[in-house]
């Protein structure tokens, strides 16, 4: 169960109701770390559109971009993240083995594309940088833009993990709670 109650829409005071309905209208609900952010609308409203900005006009892939959300929910553990985006993948192309080898933390069957989205985030996470052998592979896979969003939806991708595990929210229902 979530930490924090949740927030029943007809107690929303102007501005959250506007927020509240902007996000119902790119998200179709209010849900996980959006009901808890919701507590904030300035807050909620800007994660809500950098979020937009990643899903609608990012140079990333879909599969790109999926890819490295699942990557990012493996390593900090959100199973929410795991669970709200696998289907996601599959749906904007990730290859099941890539989505497998992510699950089992094993890399052998991976592109060489996806591997070096799967190395930038994980270093991200476990070191905090980018080593220049690395960061030279990535530059020229995928170019300054393109590594530059990948660093920044991952530093997005963790701020929403963080909301998700700091404030327990509750996995969706019907839904397998393991990666």
């Amino acid at each position: 169960m979530t930490r924090l109650p949740d927030i029943k829409r007809d107690s929303l005071e102007p501005e959250q109701e506007r927020v509240w309905e902007r996000i119902c209208e790119t998200r179709g609900a209010v849900s996980g770390p959006y009901a808890v952010l919701m507590r904030i609308p300035a807050l909620a409203e800007r994660m809500a559109g950098l979020g937009d900005y990643f899903r609608q006009d990012t140079l990333l892939s879909g599969a790109d971009r999926e890819l490295a959300i699942l990557t990012a929910a493996r390593e900090i553990g959100s199973r929410y993240q795991w669970t709200r985006h696998e289907a996601a993948a599959r749906q904007e192309g990730v290859r099941p083995e890539a989505i497998e080898c992510l699950r089992n933390m094993q890399f052998k069957q991976l592109t060489q594309r996806e591997l070096v989205i799967i190395e930038i985030v994980q270093s991200l996470f476990r070191t905090k940088i980018i080593p220049q052998g690395l960061f030279d592979k990535a530059l020229k896979e995928l170019g300054e833009n393109i590594l530059l969003e990948l660093v920044s939806l991952t530093g997005f991708y963790c701020a929403i993990a963080f909301i998700i595990l700091a404030f327990d929210v509750s996995m969706p229902e019907g839904t397998d709670h393991s990666f």
